[in-house]
């Protein structure tokens, strides 16, 4: 082929232009490597930029809380709320800005006193610029996760948990966060690849002093200006400041003189007709009444139950004090309110009071508690193992390596069949057993159980032909599956303890731990951050061939704490401790029940027959609902009568100063 076939130009073309592109890309290259020489010849200078990269970051934190809360998680652009919101913004960064400037000012004193820095200051410098910030970084991006789960920032009470890590992040798909993702990646190119040093102007001379007194002029007045008033959330803290040096904001009655309660008068409405021998509780994880089908018919989970409603009593109105696990234990076994704060370890106490595993074991029964869960988190062995003869859980348990881990514990079928060879090994003597699934908990892993793995989660558009409500979501399926689940083996375990005749020698007392939510209030998911219905109403019901004589629901107002005074009414023992409970055998048309949470915000609150109060301590505000026409707790009727809104509030004080002083007797 001639050379003039083989010339592009005959065609119309240019010939390719890859040697100058490369040559472009090459003096680039030469040209960002020349710079970062220089860089790292300046390391005040790059000690300034690393600041102006750690500043941005803190920025873009601050930004992403603000789209998980209801006020800003809309879209900005559009909704006509570009520039309050850019304000609001503004204002809830004032931490991140006087951290910021206070900073910037140590490392403008530090560079004009030494202006050529020693070898040792250049690598402490380094360590800096390359080590320290890019890791208080990373530490507030992956604080992101923490904050969608419970709107606030990680505070000095969950470091006590830092063990717990590996486990929480796996739970939390803490790496599958989009916006963590974002940060981390933002990390690297901020603080290796592109440092604000190489493209930002040298703060040099009369612009660093110029700059240094706006700085300080602006976080001063957004320090002190007022800001937005959030109830679902705390958006002021700086995540780094607050995780060192955070506390919660004390309630309203915090520094207020002690007055006794009024005592509640319960009168006897129902008795037995025949006392079981052995006591079996049945805890639920994560389980809630309105996903059962014995409280709310449209639910899936349970059904298998409903054949045995006449031999079910069940108990309608009854509340977990705290949505947490840990608290709904200490609550059940003491028979009182639980400790204050999102963790047993914060309280650095021990029990002095008698668990009820103590009381049976005492009489000589045969005492046992099994958890496919883990008690070493937070320790709650310490206080939930007391008294008991044997303790199973994944620390310990034999033959479990036969069994699915979830990321929270076993397959529970593991603990029916425990359940099954404890009973079946001592047929003839009293046992008090407590047993705890876990499978339920969040992130719902239901294709980790063998039983489960092949029954998908329909998608989306056919969950909405199906006419799924539209908080029936991806996650909100794959937990009800595990919830009916934990249900069958119950069935199971309840019609094989027919089967050997020990179901009528048996109470059989099963409940949840607290609720789950799913969205049905803004911002509110999984269980631990509020006290609405969805987070607080649990099942709570017996199963006896006969009833033990009992009708088939019980209507009475009661909480968990009832049910040890209620357990062993039933049985005919007498309690050893004063508690904070009363039976559910009683009545008491005037019962209030209280409710509150620390995870993240702070909420207090109470429920009678009428209302539902809830308190907010760090905003200080108020909701009531009014529970006989709104039992979903959609609309807030504080404003409507501040008199009655009043009265619950000094209930709640009352409240909150009679459970401090049973603390004081029961915890060491």
């Amino acid at each position: 082929m001639s050379s003039a076939i083989r010339d592009p130009r005959i065609f119309g073309l240019e010939p390719p232009a890859f040697p100058a592109r490369r040559a472009a890309v090459l003096r680039a290259c030469s040209a960002y490597g020349r710079g970062y020489v220089a860089l790292l010849a300046d390391p005040f200078g790059l000690l300034i930029g690393q600041l102006c990269a750690f500043f941005g970051l803190s920025v873009y934190v601050k930004l992403v809380e603000m789209c998980q809360t209801t006020e800003y998680g809309v879209a900005w652009l559009g909704s006509g709320r570009l520039f309050t919101n850019c304000l609001h913004a503004l204002l809830f960064c004032a931490q991140e800005m006087a951290l910021f400037t206070a900073l910037l000012a140590a490392v403008l004193v530090w560079r004009y006193r030494r202006r050529v820095p020693g070898g040792r200051q250049r690598a402490v410098i380094w360590v800096l610029a390359f080590i320290v910030f890019p890791a208080l970084s990373a530490i507030e991006v992956l604080e992101i996760a923490h904050f969608k789960l419970f709107l606030a920032p990680l505070g000095p009470e969950e470091l006590r948990l830092v063990s717990w890590t590996g486990q929480i992040v796996t739970a939390g798909n803490v790496f599958g966060v989009p916006e963590v993702a974002v940060g981390l990646l933002a990390i690297a190119a901020w603080y290796y690849l592109a440092p604000p040093a190489l493209w930002l102007p040298q703060m040099r001379g009369r612009g660093g002093v110029l700059l240094m007194g706006f700085l300080a002029v602006t976080s001063t007045a957004t320090g002190l200006a007022p800001k937005p008033l959030l109830t679902e959330a705390l958006l002021t803290p700086h995540p780094l400041l607050w995780l060192v040096i955070g506390n919660r904001t004390d309630p309203a009655w915090a520094s207020g003189e002690s007055s006794p309660m009024p005592s509640e008068r319960a009168v006897r409405r129902y008795t037995v007709k025949e006392r079981p021998t052995n006591v079996l509780i049945f805890v639920l994880e994560s389980t809630r009444a309105a996903s059962t089908a014995m409280y709310n018919p449209e639910a899936t989970a349970g059904r298998d139950l409903l054949r045995l409603r006449d031999e079910m009593v069940v108990f309608d109105n009854v509340y977990a004090p705290v949505p947490t696990s840990a608290h709904a234990i200490f609550s059940i076994l003491y028979g009182v309110y639980p400790y204050l704060g999102p963790f047993w370890t914060s309280t650095g106490a021990s029990v002095a009071a008698d668990s009820m595993a103590q009381v049976f074991g005492r009489a000589g029964y045969l005492t046992q508690f099994f958890i496919t869960g883990d008690l070493s988190y937070d320790n709650i062995h310490s206080f939930a193992a007391r008294g008991f003869d044997r303790v199973l859980d994944i620390n310990n348990w034999p033959g479990q390596e036969g069994y699915a881990l979830l990321p929270w514990g076993r397959d529970d079928r593991l603990l029916i069949e425990e359940i099954k060879r404890f009973i079946a090994a001592n047929p003839k003597l009293p046992f008090f057993v407590f047993a705890m699934t876990s499978n339920p908990h969040h992130p719902y892993a239901a294709d980790q159980l063998p039983a489960l793995r092949h029954a998908g989660v329909l998608p989306a558009a056919a969950r909405a032909a199906a006419g799924a409500p539209e908080t029936d979501t991806g996650d909100k399926a794959a937990y009800e599956r595990l919830v009916d689940y934990d249900l069958r083996l119950l069935a199971e375990l309840y019609n094989w303890m027919k089967r050997k005749g020990v179901a009528e020698r048996t109470l059989l007392l099963v409940l949840g731990d607290h609720g789950e939510a799913f969205g049905e209030h803004p911002g509110n998911f999984g269980h631990a951050t509020f006290i609405y219905e969805e987070n607080v109403h649990i099942p709570c019901f017996i199963l006896h061939p006969r009833r033990l004589g009992l009708p088939r629901h019980i209507t009475q107002l009661g909480s968990e704490v009832d049910l040890r005074a209620t357990i062993l009414d039933i049985v005919g023992r007498r309690d050893s401790e004063d508690g904070s409970g009363m039976s559910l055998l009683k009545e008491d048309r005037g019962r209030t029940v209280a409710n509150f949470t620390e995870n993240g915000v702070s909420r207090f609150g109470l429920r009678d027959a009428r209302y539902t109060y809830i308190y907010t301590p760090h905003a200080e505000t108020e909701q009531m609902f009014e529970r006989s026409h709104d039992r979903r707790e959609t609309r807030d009727v504080s404003r409507r009568d501040p008199l009655v809104t009043e009265r619950y509030r000094v209930h709640l004080q009352r409240w909150e100063m009679e459970h401090q002083r049973l603390l004081d007797k029961i915890l060491q």
